[in-house]
């Protein structure tokens, strides 16, 4: 037994030594296909934690076995495997996957590599989209481009989004960017199209870039390119998710019902008011006892939440190739009755004839948006709901609460009289926008020889817009642009075509290459409107569904508008041993939108680039790309407000031909100036590339100046000229932006299992008026103007020389006058209780010349910073954004002090309250633009969070699936921020104008962003 034993120990001991015996050391080299080495390169032992890295010359050594295998793996290159026999060394060779540099751009008219492109463009794709549901494409891209700056301009459904590019160019005319839907021009998307249609989106920010576009190009173009079919397999793909929304509301402390009663009874006592106080001592004990004290937020907001649904078809072959897609995407806002919806339907189709030497193709596309709105715009302030509930006496009860009073405590607390619900109008009131969308574009493409193509071009963009308003005459509250009892249907259609023939030639000898574009193209466009109204129907029932049974109409209004646009455009690169790059780009644009004697303009540009890296004296295994570029030339904004250029007619009803008798005829409402140019930027710009290791990490930097000069500004003229308001428009200004662009993108971590990229993103803007015509004696003119309540109205910003666009235009607040303190000499009638300002130009009075910079609308600096992960079949992708440098005046806080509603309303001076830091009586006029009311809006974004898992399809015994994810997006999530308003980010405006300046830094009753939270599913058959 003992023998038995012994040899069974001899034995297992003979297989340990043997097994150990296996194990061996295999050293080796990992390079690319032109035997440079790849430092860092990843080598595993497959199926087990045995892992190494290649060190700076490529070699590794690693402890494994015979019958292993070896995984090797690259940033950039296909990864390889290695079956380990006998062995000893091994020499890997890694074929360059297609790099970054090597992926095609769509340019203006065209393509080109990134690597060959000597302009400034951004392109981002998208698997770089943001994620999660959003509405427009432009949130797709937030914080994803340097130089770039986009913001909410305001977050009610289907609301405005505001796009820079490189600073604000413009005082009078517009700032947004040109839009390019595969090859057709647009001055906004109005969320006509489908984001999960879009496979890439690509920014020109300089003038070498977006010259090719003219007189349209000054403020950047955004060239956006859906998605089309793929020869070889067909799919479906379903994609669904649905997501809550929610908004802070506790940003704001409102006062309660025994506060607010309180306070009022407090202010009356101080301002030794005569009479019977507002809450008499009983109805202070009722309205504790009843618990009186309607949080109005509460009431307005709810969960809001969407729904998204996507189904898209994609296939072909080598001649026909076709992608089909649908989608539905409703809205429910987070404040009630505000509610979006979409419905998309898209074609695009791409068929090869002729062998190869015709190609034709076909974009299409129809939309359908439907909203349900409420005002929430500065300039249109009784049909601001956020504007009734920040004036809200808080005592008042909802309606259900009301009914339960008795009638003892009704007259007690509401002199016997119902008071009425500031939220009123967003049950009663109906304002329904319903738009459609058509979008065309038809092209064939003919290879005439070897390199030389001619393509022609037709489209089309039809919009039909119906926007249909009702306030019943039960409404206790007066809307600014609709009457209770009043009905009003507006009709605006909008006709757009475009024909383009352009010839392209490509060719390559010897160590030269050339491609050169020359091009005719014409538009034409044709906007109408008309709105009709009627007031004082026998019934609410017929709403807006029978305007001619109202007993009094009021007078109709129309429009029509015709613009047109002849261009020829021409562009040559030429590249020599793909070490030198030329880009000469020219455009002549000839506008009806400009004056009648100017409406022929050139906009050329040029710009040349160096690789560097692929000298002689620069061959490096570490360097991988070294570019520099510089760029020089002129763009155009011929984007005129109105058509400003041209004399426009009006029908009054204060005409008279015998000296006393009024009838109705027309008269001038604005003369035409036919000498108007229109505005021109002069941009330079100086851009270098780098990349180390096979692009593993790469670096980009730009500077950039720019000057757009023949600025359309109001020149004042005399009153005999009969002039309507005394003013014209000439050319007579000037701004000029100058920056700084940063970007890295760095693959951190690549390995068979786990993989991790970092981009960052940064952008620097300085923006100056360097000239503007002023009035005999100003030294300024009025910037935006904003009513922010009653008579609290006037210009929060200026237009002066040597300060920016949207500069802060304010008094400096000292403080209130006190109980036996003198008055200041420029104040001298101050009470006690009164608000002190500083005398800023020292002349001895207060005026409105004591105004002085306070803060800035519009950010410095910008970014975003995205780490992306995948471990497995698992992807996390975290976004962070954010602004520097801003200001905002917090207008909700003015109107909170005002009418007493919140906390902050304590604070109001008086005999009782001497350390009270607001002034008794109120602010006057244009007093609430002070520096108490700026507030830091600077802020960092936890934008996005995603999270997804990729089932393994084939492992889950599940063949007929190609793809199956599952996903989760958080948006919004966390911000930090010194303001303390809703949002840093969304600003007020006037409705529907978010091309101007409007309202940049000013947050008066703005719809705040949302905390998103969506969960989907996307299916790949």
């Amino acid at each position: 037994m003992k023998n038995k034993i012994k040899y069974l120990f001899l034995f297992l001991l003979g297989v340990v030594f043997s097994a150990q015996g296996q194990e061996k050391t295999i050293t080796g080299i990992v390079t690319d296909d032109e035997g440079i080495p790849l430092p860092g390169a990843t080598v595993l032992v497959k199926g087990t934690n045995t892992g190494t890295t290649t060190d700076f010359d490529g070699n590794f050594s690693i402890e494994t076995s015979k019958g292993s295998i070896l995984a090797i793996s690259y940033v950039g290159y296909t990864a390889s495997e290695v079956v380990i026999d006998n062995q000893n060394s091994l020499t890997v060779v890694l074929k360059q996957t297609l790099s970054q540099l090597d992926e095609v751009i769509i340019v203006g008219y065209g393509t080109t590599r990134k690597k060959d492109l000597t302009g400034a463009v951004t392109s981002i794709t998208t698997k770089d989209f943001n994620k999660g549901p959003v509405v427009g494409i432009e949130s797709l891209i937030q914080g994803r481009a340097a130089g770039v700056q986009i913001s909410t301009a305001s977050a009610e459904p289907g609301g405005d989004v505001l796009v820079r590019i490189r600073g604000n160019n413009s005082i009078n005319s517009n700032n947004s960017p040109l839009y390019v839907v595969d090859g057709f021009p647009m001055s906004g998307l109005d969320n006509s199209i489908n984001p999960s249609d879009i496979k890439s989106v690509n920014i020109l920010k300089d003038a070498s870039a977006a010259a090719i576009y003219g007189s349209r190009g000054a403020n950047g173009v955004i060239i956006i390119t859906t998605k089309r079919g793929v020869e070889g397999k067909s799919s479906i793909t379903l994609d669904s998710n649905s997501s809550f929304q929610i908004v802070d509301i506790d940003a704001y402390d409102f006062l309660g019902g025994v506060e607010y009663a309180e306070l009022k009874n407090r202010i009356f006592a101080d301002n030794g008011s005569i009479g019977e106080i507002p809450y008499t001592p009983e109805a202070v004990d009722r309205i504790r006892a009843l618990g009186l004290g309607t949080n109005w937020l509460d009431e307005a907001f709810r969960t809001g939440r969407t729904e998204n649904h996507i189904v898209s078809v994609s296939g072909g072959n080598e001649n026909t190739k076709i992608f089909l897609s649908g989608g539905l995407f409703q809205l429910e806002g987070a404040v009630k009755n505000t509610d979006f919806s979409r419905y998309t339907l898209r074609m695009n189709l791409d068929q090869k004839l002729l062998d190869g030497k015709m190609k034709v193709g076909l974009n299409t596309s129809l939309t359908n948006t439907i909203t349900n709105f409420q005002g929430f715009s500065a300039s249109s302030l009784q049909d601001n709901i956020l504007r009734g509930i920040f004036r809200a006496n808080p005592i008042v009860p909802t309606e259900n609460v009301y009914n339960t009073l008795s009638d003892e405590d009704r007259q007690l607390i509401f002199s016997g009289s119902k008071p009425s619900s500031p939220i009123e109008t967003l049950f009663i009131a109906k304002n329904e926008s319903n738009r459609y969308f058509v979008l065309t574009n038809a092209y064939l493409e003919y290879n005439i020889i070897k390199d030389l193509t001619f393509k022609t071009t037709a489209g089309a963009r039809i919009s039909n817009s119906i926007i249909k308003r009702f306030l019943p005459s039960t409404s206790t509250l007066v809307a600014s642009s609709i009457e209770p009892g009043q009905a009003l249907i507006s009709h605006d259609l909008g006709r757009y075509y475009i024909f383009e023939n352009t010839l392209n030639y490509n060719k390559e000898f010897g160590n030269h290459s050339v491609n050169a574009l020359f091009g005719l193209t014409k538009e034409w466009n044709r906007p109408e409107s008309f709105s009709a109204s009627a007031k004082d129907f026998t019934t609410d029932a017929l709403e807006f569904n029978s305007l001619q049974s109202g007993a009094t109409p009021l007078p109709p209004s129309s429009s029509s508008i015709k613009r047109e646009i002849a261009s020829l455009i021409a562009r040559l690169n030429y590249s020599y041993k793909d070490k030198y790059l030329l880009t000469f780009t020219y455009r002549r644009d000839g506008s009806s939108a400009v004056g009648a004697n100017n409406q022929w303009g050139n906009f050329p540009a040029a710009a040349i680039a160096w690789k560097l890296h692929n000298e002689d004296f620069l061959k490096s295994s570490k360097i991988s790309t070294l570019k520099l570029r510089v760029s020089h030339g002129t763009l155009g904004n011929a984007r005129l407000n109105f058509a400003v250029s041209q004399t426009a007619f009006a029908a009054t009803e204060k005409v008279t031909t015998n000296g006393t008798d009024l009838s109705v005829g027309t008269i001038p409402a604005r003369i035409g100036n036919n000498n108007l140019l229109w505005e021109k930027t002069t941009q330079s710009d100086l851009g270098i590339e780098l990349g180390l290791f096979n692009d593993k990490l790469f670096f980009e930097l730009g500077a950039y100046s720019k000057s757009t000069t023949d600025l359309l500004l109001n020149k004042t003229v005399a009153s005999s000229l009969g002039i309507p308001d005394n003013k014209i428009f000439v050319n007579a200004g000037e701004v000029e932006n100058r920056g700084l662009e940063f970007a890295i993108t760095s693959n951190n971590i690549s390995t068979p299992n786990f993989s991790w990229t970092t981009n960052l993103n940064f952008g620097y803007n300085e923006n100056e008026i360097k000239k503007v015509i002023l009035p005999e004696g100003a030294t300024n003119l009025p910037g935006d103007i904003a009513q922010i309540d009653g008579d609290l109205r006037g210009s929060y910003t200026v237009i002066q020389e040597g300060l920016p666009i949207s500069a802060i235009y304010g008094y400096r607040f000292l403080g209130i006058l006190q109980d036996g303190e003198a008055a200041p000499a420029h104040q001298p009638n101050l009470l006690p209780g009164d608000p002190k300002f500083a005398d800023i130009n020292g002349d001895g009075s207060f005026s409105s010349e004591d105004k002085e910079v306070i803060g800035q609308g519009f950010p410095k600096y910008t970014f975003g910073l995205t780490n992306s992960f995948s471990y497995k079949n698992f992807d996390l992708s975290i976004f962070i954004s954010g602004v520097l440098d801003v200001d905002k005046i917090n207008g909700n806080n003015i109107i909170g002090f005002k009418d007493n509603t919140l906390e902050l309303a304590k604070g109001r001076w008086g005999p009782s309250n001497p350390n009270g830091i607001l002034p008794q009586r109120g602010w006057k006029n244009d007093e609430w633009v002070n520096d108490l009311y700026v507030e830091n809006s600077s802020y960092v974004r936890i934008k996005n969070i995603s999270l997804a898992y990729n089932l393994d399809t084939k492992k889950a015994n599940l063949p007929w699936i190609s793809a199956l994810q599952i996903y989760a997006n958080a948006t919004n999530l966390i911000t930090w921020t010194d303001y303390s308003g809703f949002d840093p980010e969304v600003n007020s405006r006037r409705f529907g104008d978010t091309n101007l300046n409007s309202n940049a830094g000013l947050d008066a009753y703005s719809y705040p962003n949302t905390k998103t939270v969506s969960i989907g599913l996307k299916l790949t058959l």
